[in-house]
Parts: structure tokens; sequence; C-alpha cells
């Protein structure tokens, strides 16, 4: 039985269609409510690490103290070859605890969006996927690392470090739902900018839903194989 710690930062985002990826196989799923304060693993309690999304920033230390101390956990996770892996939020923070530098973008890019693989050696993930993107700050490339996808305004969607830590800005555990619980978040209503879609838009979504999901679960089922064979 393999331990997963789920770090949460918010109402609504949680781990989406992966729960049912991880719903027939031998894992045990723990969640950590990281907004409300509730103390961390340590980095020998868990096998895999899932880093999810929030609508606060990573460099935002000083109104969300808590993200020191994550940080640090999610680099220690890392240096003990656990499997990691983040979105959105998840992925700035695991590049923040590799040293690199997390920046406001020049517009926040939210909806559904082309992300294109630029590393052919990706084969969980197709060329051109239509998926959600919902964020406004993007990443520089952590030493070491490789960017395997990019958007029109993201020049990095997601990198990975070797086999067992992979990053995403975007959204792949989107499931019905998802889109209604990221609106709730929102503290302002939608700007209205090129790359951000009107809430009519961003909820006609069954074909990239589904999409998504088989992307999300080729992914699980790269880590779980690569997991299964170094323990």
């Amino acid at each position: 039985m393999q331990k997963v710690a789920i770090f949460q930062h918010a109402d609504g985002e949680w781990i989406g269609s992966m729960r049912h990826w991880f719903a027939d196989k031998p894992f045990q799923l723990t969640t950590y409510r990281l907004d409300q304060n509730v103390q961390l693993p340590a980095v020998t309690d868990f096998d895999w690490l899932i880093v999810m999304g929030g609508p606060m920033s990573t460099y935002d230390e000083t109104n969300y103290a808590w993200l020191i101390a994550e940080k640090q956990l999610i680099r220690e996770a890392i240096d003990a070859e656990k499997t990691v892996l983040g979105i959105c939020l998840g992925c700035q923070l695991i590049a923040s605890a590799m040293g690199a530098k997390v920046y406001a973008n020049t517009q926040q890019e939210i909806g559904w969006f082309s992300v294109n693989k630029i590393d052919p050696e990706i084969t969980w993930m197709p060329d051109d996927l239509t998926t959600l993107s919902w964020h406004g700050d993007c990443v520089e490339l952590p030493e070491n690392t490789r960017c395997f996808a990019n958007s029109m305004i993201t020049p990095c969607q997601g990198f990975y470090y070797g086999k067992r830590i992979w990053a995403l800005q975007f959204h792949l555990e989107v499931e019905p739902g998802t889109v209604e619980a990221f609106l709730a978040l929102e503290k302002h209503p939608l700007p209205d900018t090129e790359f951000v879609q009107k809430e009519m838009v961003l909820m006609d979504n069954i074909d990239p839903l589904k999409r998504s999901r088989q992307a999300m679960f080729a992914l699980l089922d790269v880590l779980h194989q690569e997991s299964d064979t170094t323990r």
C-alpha cells in the first residue's frame, strides 16, 4: 500500500478525476488543507506527493506564511526521490522549491486553450491538447528540468525532473463541477481580455473534459509504473 499526501489550498481544488484512477489501486490517500494551517506530514510519511492549485501566488508568503514550510517539504520530497505531481499552483510551488523564479504573466490565461507538446519523448500526452488553464503566473525552468509543453502566452506549461517529478500549469484533473468550483474562488468578475473566456464558453466542455481525463490517467499510469519499478 503506497501512501499519497495531497496538499490542498482551497475549497474545490482537490484531485478531481484522479480520485477515480486511485479508487481501484493499492493507495492510501490523505489530504492536508494547507490553507487551514494543518500540520504537515514528515517526508517519510508518504510515497507520493500531489500538490494542487489555489488562488494564491507561490511568492505571497506575507499573506500565506505556510507557503514557506510547504516549499521546504516539497524540496525534501524531491531530494528523497518521492513521486511528486504538481498542478497549477502546485507546478509553481515545485518550481520555486527547486530555486526557479515564479512571476506574473502579462495577462491571465483562463479557459479551454490549446496546450502544445514540445518534447517528443513524452508518450502520455497528445501533441495538441485542449484543456483548462486557470492561472496568471508563469515559471522559469528549474535547473536540470525539461519543459514539455507551452501555449500561446505561457512559455512553459509544464516541466519534469527525472521520471518521477512532474509539474503541470494546466488542469488535467478537471471533471464536471470543476469550472463552477474555480469560478466560486474568484474574488472579482473575470476580466474581459483575449485569453479569458466567457463563462458560457467555460461551461461548454464535454469533449475537453474527456480528453483531459484520458491524459491525466495516462500520466498517472506512467508514474505508477515508475514508482513500482524503483521501490
